[in-house]
């Protein structure tokens, strides 16, 4: 490369990002220096029929402006910035800090009596039946040769079925690799027949979950709660390891029935993960696309090192059942900023007080101004 090259190369880095249209039938949402998960990113907000669009670069001297535009359009515009950019500061103190993935942890108790008594609650209950009824059976092997079969018949058809965009499936390499540190496959059976699997990692302080497979991607084999089996499996597996915490992985910072809600049901604590990368997320209130996504998606987001929530809270009886429980789990949440119309909010203030974490911000959807949701919330003092 000639020195030239190199100059422009460098040049490039610093003062362009790569961009990325994605379309669905509930909005348009716009990608700037973000590559991993832009398509599962992008389905929170355009919908499940999520297609991608048009690639390109904008100078950074044209971010604001890009942004302003495809946010007063009512899209969502989600940047990553690589490297600080002071210039950059306003502009982003209009969004919301949000972690590309939240981390989940699970503490155990010292006897698996105990863990099955913390895990059987009004929300696992029917697991629990359901597995039951599925009449699994388990064993833990380090046999290279499962490993293999694993890879290829598992969790690789489970990756391509799930992420079919922007799935990475791991090297079978690595996962030979990991048996010498403490690797371990748990496997469950249906009549002696392999079905799933889980491949886990034993570390000195904790017990981590890492890769989940079911054969063929099999979704009858799903339906009878094999994930779930594999994770009070995993967990009873670390409390007979002498395992004080498990790790269940990561998910994309969103709430509603999705990853993260069916992770935390397994008594898990939400958690920043410090070598996750941070992207910007740009709300503009005043649009419905905007409000619906956090009615049915609250985003998890970054707030001097806590992690909380911010939620729509539309009106009805429904909606604020909802919120309320929704807002009495996750622990590892420190607030939940509930937005809705006034009116909405006056309604339901009883109901909102009975939860200490509950912050209600009032918010007018309308005007010609910008209402960006970074600069709307309160804050911790409040």
């Amino acid at each position: 490369m000639s020195r030239l090259s190199r100059v422009s190369a460098v040049v490039r880095r610093r003062y362009v990002l790569g961009t990325a249209v994605y379309e669905g039938s509930e909005g348009t949402a716009w990608f700037a220096g973000l590559e991993p998960r832009t398509a599962s990113l992008a389905a929170f907000f355009c919908g499940d029929d999520v297609r991608p669009g048009r690639r390109g670069r904008v100078w950074r001297r044209r971010i604001a402006s890009r942004i302003a535009d495809i946010a007063g359009g009512g899209g969502l515009p989600i940047l990553r910035l690589q490297d600080p950019d002071p210039r950059l500061a306003p502009l982003i103190g209009r969004a919301v800090t949000v972690p590309l993935m939240v981390g989940i942890h699970t503490e155990l108790p010292a006897d698996v009596d105990a863990l099955r008594s913390q895990l059987l609650t009004s929300t696992t209950r029917e697991d629990f039946r359901r597995i039951r009824r599925a009449n699994f059976t388990y064993r833990v092997t380090s046999d290279p040769e499962a490993i293999r079969e694993f890879h290829a018949r598992h969790y690789s058809p489970l990756v391509a079925q799930q992420f079919p965009e922007d799935g990475r499936v791991g090297s079978v390499e690595n996962m030979l690799d990991a048996l010498g540190r403490g690797g371990e496959l748990v496997c469950a059976d249906i009549d002696g027949v392999w079905v799933a699997g889980m491949f886990n990692i034993r570390h000195d302080d904790r017990y981590a979950m890492m890769s989940l497979g079911i054969r063929d991607a099999d979704n009858d084999v799903r339906q009878k709660r094999v994930v779930a089996a594999l994770i009070i499996r995993s967990l009873e597996r670390a409390v007979e390891l002498g395992m004080d915490q498990a790790t269940l992985g990561k998910s994309l910072p969103f709430l509603g029935k999705g990853p993260v809600w069916f992770k935390a049901k397994w008594s898990g604590i939400l958690s920043r993960d410090s070598a996750t990368p941070d992207v910007h997320m740009f709300m503009d209130l005043r649009h419905a696309a905007v409000r619906r996504m956090l009615a049915a998606s609250p985003v998890i987001h970054d707030e001097d090192d806590s992690l909380v929530v911010s939620t729509w809270l539309d009106p009805g009886d429904d909606p604020l059942k909802v919120t309320t429980r929704e807002a009495g789990r996750y622990p590892g949440v420190a607030r939940w900023y509930v937005l809705g119309e006034p009116e909405t909010l006056a309604a339901g203030a009883e109901a909102l007080g009975t939860r200490e974490r509950i912050v209600p911000v009032p918010v007018t959807p309308h005007g010609d101004r910008p209402l960006w949701l970074g600069e709307i919330l309160p804050g911790p003092a409040a």
